[in-house]
């Protein structure tokens, strides 16, 4: 078939190019089918095109849902302790449950601003150990916030815990290998513990420390010796905010109780707690143990003592106030230590000693006291400078009963570590805000609440 050239306008067979001028023939010169079947010449004037079909929008098919990502899972050594002055580590054992890349464990101290990071993994596939060098700490067992960063499935994600770091002093060696039974044993009753039986034979070896003749170097070789007792970080996604969730109405009141398995502690949050015979008008009213005399508890006036918060002492009061304010001694008098207190005794935070009723010994009733420190720059407090206390560093008054009961009593002026009353229990902080009770351990917090349990590391507590 031949057409016209656009070009030189002379007939040309059909094809990209004219035969007579070489030029290349247009879209137009080319002859164009259409819906009927017709074929038209192309001319300089006018030409046809094959009308366009309407756009076909393909529909891709539904895929499938991506696959969720796999949650890593975190364990700690537990018998990484560290030693007072002396630089050490802790010992983690990561897996990330998928390939991951750029993994960084970093930790730091929220009461004290220290920061620690270990080195950071490139790539990692299965579990690894992971070591985060810390620097010289003084003694003591401090919750250190966690931060996990690592790289999966194209995206950077961050998981968050607390883990605690127990710092060992020489002379208490044997104290510190009771806390980390504690804690063992702990793991191994909340299911936490990776290796059941490896976690038991270090709880043996712990406890064979009493007879050693140097205790700190047996803690030495035995937390040197290569031994791991795995236990499981609990993680969180994302940050966790710091602050309390919004109050429930429940959470109001002066006095709750908690139950720490076999040890009852309550805590009163008025500024004057009273001590007597008389239940109806007193916070604290001893009771004798099921089937012994109650002669020694006779002796308790109605209105025996009392105890208040001044600044940062605790004073405590022989007798309690009037009407008119004015203080009414008791009627066998209060003892501190063995000394009857005349008007009032007073102890700044650390002091402990023994309050008795009537004389001391074995025949009487008495209390041991403690004025626990608050919180070293308190982790509860949302202020920058963590400063909770405000207008004084007022320490919480302990008091536990010598009558066999397992009861504590605890004046809440401030915050409480509840390790005071029960060691099991270390790095728990019960605080009083906003007309409530409340409690935090690292990153976690809440209300306590009455009628409710709270679950914990060490087990559930039981609030009343």
């Amino acid at each position: 078939m031949n057409v016209t050239c656009p070009n030189c306008g002379r007939k040309t067979a059909e094809g990209r190019f004219c035969e007579r001028c070489g030029k290349p023939l247009s879209v137009s010169a080319v002859p164009q089918r259409d819906c009927g079947q017709v074929y038209a010449k192309a001319s300089p004037a006018m030409s046809f095109q094959r009308p366009s079909a309407p756009p076909i929008h393909s529909v891709p098919p539904p895929s499938a849902p991506p696959a969720p990502l796999a949650v890593p899972t975190l364990e700690m050594d537990a018998f990484c302790i560290l030693f007072e002055s002396l630089p050490g580590f802790l010992r983690f054992r990561l897996n990330p449950g998928t390939t991951a890349e750029n993994v960084s464990i970093a930790l730091e101290n929220p009461l004290t601003g220290t920061k620690a990071e270990g080195r950071k993994v490139p790539y990692l596939q299965g579990a690894r150990e992971i070591m985060v060098p810390i620097p010289a700490q003084e003694a003591g067992a401090f919750v250190w916030y966690l931060t996990l960063t690592y790289e999966a499935a194209g995206r950077k994600h961050r998981m968050e815990g607390d883990v605690q770091m127990v710092v060992v002093r020489p002379r208490e060696a044997q104290k510190a290998a009771d806390q980390l039974t504690v804690t063992i044993n702990n793991n191994i009753t909340n299911g936490n513990a990776s290796d059941v039986h490896v976690s038991q034979q270090a709880v043996e070896e712990l406890s064979r420390l009493a007879m050693a003749e140097n205790p700190f170097e047996e803690l030495r070789r035995i937390v040197l010796s290569g031994k791991r007792v795995w236990a499981a970080v609990p993680l969180d996604a994302g940050s966790v905010q710091p602050t309390l969730p919004t109050q429930p109405p429940a959470a109001q009141r002066d006095a709750i109780t908690l139950n720490l398995g076999m040890t009852r502690v309550r805590f009163f949050a008025n500024r004057m707690v009273r001590l007597g015979r008389q239940r109806e008008t007193n916070d604290i009213s001893p009771r004798p143990p099921e089937g012994m005399p109650d002669a020694p508890y006779r002796a308790v006036s109605k209105a025996h003592c009392c105890f208040e918060h001044q600044g940062d002492k605790a004073i405590i009061y022989d007798g309690q106030f009037d009407a008119a304010h004015v203080v009414k001694p008791s009627s066998y008098g209060t003892f501190w230590n063995g000394s009857r207190i005349q008007t009032s005794h007073a102890l700044a935070a650390g002091d402990e000693g023994e309050i008795s009723f009537s004389g001391t010994g074995d025949g009487f009733v008495s209390l041991g006291v403690r004025a626990c420190r608050p919180v070293r720059a308190c982790a509860t407090c949302p202020h920058a400078n963590r400063t909770w206390c405000g207008e004084g560093r007022r320490p919480a008054l302990m008091l536990t009963r010598r009558d066999g009961i397992a009861e504590r009593f605890v004046a809440l002026w401030s915050c409480f570590p509840l390790e005071e009353a029960d060691p099991s229990f270390e790095g728990v902080v019960i605080f009083r805000k906003d007309g409530g009770f409340a409690w935090r351990r690292g990153r976690r917090c809440g209300w306590l609440v009455p009628g409710e349990t709270l679950e914990t590391d060490f087990g559930k507590v039981t609030i009343s």
